[in-house]
């Protein structure tokens, strides 16, 4: 079974639209002299795990972007006051990852020219239903409901 022209179409455009998009979020959050998108992924994914913390092996189901170097992005963050360690207490082997002060206020510095990146790149779908449509129609491909 063969995808239509249509639908290769569509995922072409799809995957050059992420592929471009995720360029220029680079490119914004470099000249603003901040990390890379995929810090901001580990720091939102650590701050939605809440006070109680979360294991890295935990984090990486919830990150969007591909981290294969997640344990020395972790170092750094932790280095640099952005994110602590605690024992995990029910095996005293794990450790437990939480947001700082210092990591939230980088994901939030971050998040005004993410999500400025975000709002721009959705103008094209430029109504409600348009943008309801599409979210139902990409969960359906596999990417589960949003958070």
């Amino acid at each position: 079974m063969t995808p239509s022209p249509r639908e290769t179409a569509i995922w072409i455009l799809l995957n050059r639209a992420h592929r471009q998009t995720h360029r220029d979020m680079e490119a914004k959050l470099r000249a603003a002299g901040l990390p890379p998108l995929r810090w901001y992924d580990v720091l939102w994914g650590i701050e939605m795990a809440g006070a109680e913390g979360v294991r890295a092996y935990e984090l990486t189901r919830n990150l969007l972007f591909e981290q294969s170097n997640l344990s020395r992005i972790l170092a750094q963050m932790v280095k640099q006051g952005l994110v602590r360690e605690t024992v995990f207490e029910q095996d005293r082997r794990g450790k437990l990852l939480h947001l700082t002060e210092a990591g939230a206020a980088l994901r939030l510095q971050m998040w005004q020219i993410y999500g400025a990146a975000i709002k721009q790149a959705m103008e094209p779908l430029d109504s409600a239903e348009d943008l309801e449509v599409f979210l139902e129609r990409l969960q359906k491909t596999g990417g589960g409901p949003f958070p």
